[in-house]
């Protein structure tokens, strides 16, 4: 075949390495095949996971009886099952849902068993009990490490998984480049899990990492796979906007929950007051960002373009205490950064943080693809249109586990790995050069702020169809900009404005299907708002809708939502 890349064989290949990564090479270690991981950036020091001022999601009974917090017996499975599809705008898939709720509680337990402390147990927005088991993400990958290191897993740093190998109609590995040496590798699976994280960084403010630019679902769209909900991207509501040392760091979130905090405009009124009078502060995460939203848009936010989120009416020695908290540690440095302490007051705005939608699996985390598996915030269906806190981290490990399970048993059962098309590898790797051997051309750095800007102002928290319709002209007008990038650096040895170039085709596609499936929903639901369309529409809209390449076209159409237990209501 003459191909001039290293080839890599294994059984099971695992593209990401944090949350959901690591939980599915454990699982996938038990079984008596290869695995090997690679990763975008370095293990426990990058992705979403390490950000997260960390809760898992568990129903309050189990966190009682298995891991002996504070919790409500009244709890249960069922009721958290009813709590994530409610907030859900009911577009979840029940079925992955049930398995969620189910699976959880043994997963929190394993990680408790592993070495991770759970400090405390809180109940948080959207929630009937207190379910919300509290780490931090550093903590918890530091466990998740540990522990993979243990297994004989290989593991590649610094490879950017460029494209996904198919033989058939089926996925037999990746093309990734190695940032350190700027060498192509062929990865050659029998079975590929996508462990990608979400694409928020397609948003010109965000609250993660700079990894997060869509690679998963655009490598599996390419390759012919059905992705769901990618209308629902969900937005922090108060991250801080000021000062710039602490840009989109959640934890003014965190003050705001702990402390009893207010969030006022600028005439100092308590604006969510008239969006949800009786929790104010405490209501949903879609509904505070949608409120603050609004204030911001009509002129009433701060002199930066946020608003004020308060704890004035606290005694100073009230926050200092909780400053002073020991298993508040990992936040004390945003907070003395922002002078929380100090002054009282903190400029917040809506952040991106987390994709709702992403690829369709079963409950076994299987694709639309044979020999392609999806786990945590790269597969769509369990959080529906809304996902409530706690429940990121508890589907990284859920369906981490699950992942690994079914790529294992089926990597045993498939007898060869497939063979290379020369001519796929051919295309991805003139692709991947052309932006570091060409001449002139346009900048990728230019490119990518045109995206984010684009996302922000047109396919943000607040739609409607003029906006959205000149975000997909605007989008398909970058999209022949790709052609034409170019890097002004150009050494191929760990070229991060390489890295960039390489990105804007993935995030120029996830913003594509966010837009045109807003542009579809003719309703407002969950995190979907429709100003145009303000009312939910259960009557023409409980369906999803689900989007696939075909032809060389993308191609939208709905499916009816999976329900098990809980029935949607009929009219409203």
């Amino acid at each position: 075949m003459n191909l001039s890349e290293e080839i890599i064989e294994t059984d099971v290949l695992i593209i990401g390495s944090e949350a959901a990564g690591t939980r599915a090479a454990i699982e996938a270690s038990k079984y008596d095949v290869d695995v090997t991981i690679i990763t975008k950036g370095r293990m426990a020091k990058s992705g979403a996971t390490i950000t997260a001022i960390m809760d898992m999601a568990i129903d309050s009974k189990s966190a009682k009886e298995l891991l002996g917090l504070p919790g409500d017996t009244r709890d249960s499975p069922e009721l958290f099952f009813e709590d994530i599809v409610i907030s859900g705008g009911y577009m979840n898939n029940q079925k992955l849902v049930e398995v969620l709720v189910r699976e959880a509680p043994q997963r929190a337990r394993e990680l408790q068993e592993w070495g991770l402390e759970w400090k405390r147990l809180h109940k948080m927005p959207g929630h009937r009990y207190p379910r919300s088991c509290m780490s931090t993400g550093v903590a918890l990958m530091a466990v998740l490490k540990r522990e993979v290191l243990k297994h004989d897993v290989n593991i590649f740093e610094d490879m950017m998984a460029l494209d996904l190998l198919t033989s058939g109609n089926r996925v037999i590995g990746v093309v990734a480049l190695d940032i350190k040496t700027g060498d192509l590798k062929i990865f050659k699976a029998k079975a590929t899990i996508l462990a990608t994280g979400g694409a928020s960084r397609i948003y010109l403010h965000t609250t993660t990492a700079k990894e997060l630019t869509g690679d998963g679902h655009a490598m599996a769209y390419r390759v012919g796979a059905e992705l769901v909900d990618m209308e629902f991207p969900q937005f922090m509501p108060a991250a801080f906007l000021w000062p710039p040392i602490v840009r989109g760091h959640p934890a003014a979130a965190n003050i705001l929950w702990s402390l009893n905090g207010w969030l006022l405009n600028k005439y100092g009124e308590r604006f969510l007051a008239r969006w949800d009078p009786e929790r104010m502060e405490k209501t949903t995460r879609d509904i505070e960002a949608r409120a603050i939203w609004k204030e911001i848009q009509e002129g009433r936010g701060s002199p930066r373009g946020g608003i004020y989120a308060s704890l004035a009416h606290l005694p100073e020695r009230i926050i200092r205490n909780f400053v002073e908290e020991p298993s508040n540690v990992h936040l004390r440095w945003a907070w003395e950064a922002a002078k929380v302490v100090e002054e009282k007051v903190m400029e917040v705005a809506p952040h991106a943080h987390f994709f709702d939608g992403g690829l369709v699996i079963n409950e076994k985390c299987e694709t639309s693809i044979p020999g392609l598996f999806a786990a945590g915030e790269v597969a769509g269906g369990v959080n529906g249109g809304n996902r409530l806190s706690g429940v990121a981290i508890t589907q990284t490990q859920v369906q981490g586990a699950i992942a690994g399970r079914s790529a294992a048993e089926y990597a045993l059962k498939v007898k060869d790995r497939g063979e290379i098309d020369k001519k796929q590898v051919e295309a991805i790797r003139e692709r991947c050069y052309a932006p570091l051997e060409r001449k002139d051309g346009v900048s990728p750095i230019e490119i990518r702020t045109r995206i984010q800007e684009l996302a922000w102002q047109k396919v943000g928290l607040v739609r409607n169809a003029h906006d959205l319709e000149v975000a997909i002209f605007e989008i398909e007008k970058l999209k022949e900009c790709i052609p034409k990038l170019c890097v002004r650096n150009k050494s191929s040895i760990y070229n991060l404005e390489w890295v960039q170039a390489l990105e804007i085709e993935n995030m120029l596609c996830v913003l594509e299907m966010i837009a045109r499936a807003a542009l579809m929903r003719t309703e407002t639901r969950a995190t979907h708002v429709r100003e145009d369309y303000p009312k939910t529409d259960n009557e023409n809209w409980l369906k999803n809708i689900i989007i696939k390449q075909e032809a060389g076209k993308m191609k939208l159409f709905t499916r009816p939502i999976v329900v098990t237990r809980l029935s949607p209501p009929k009219v409203g």
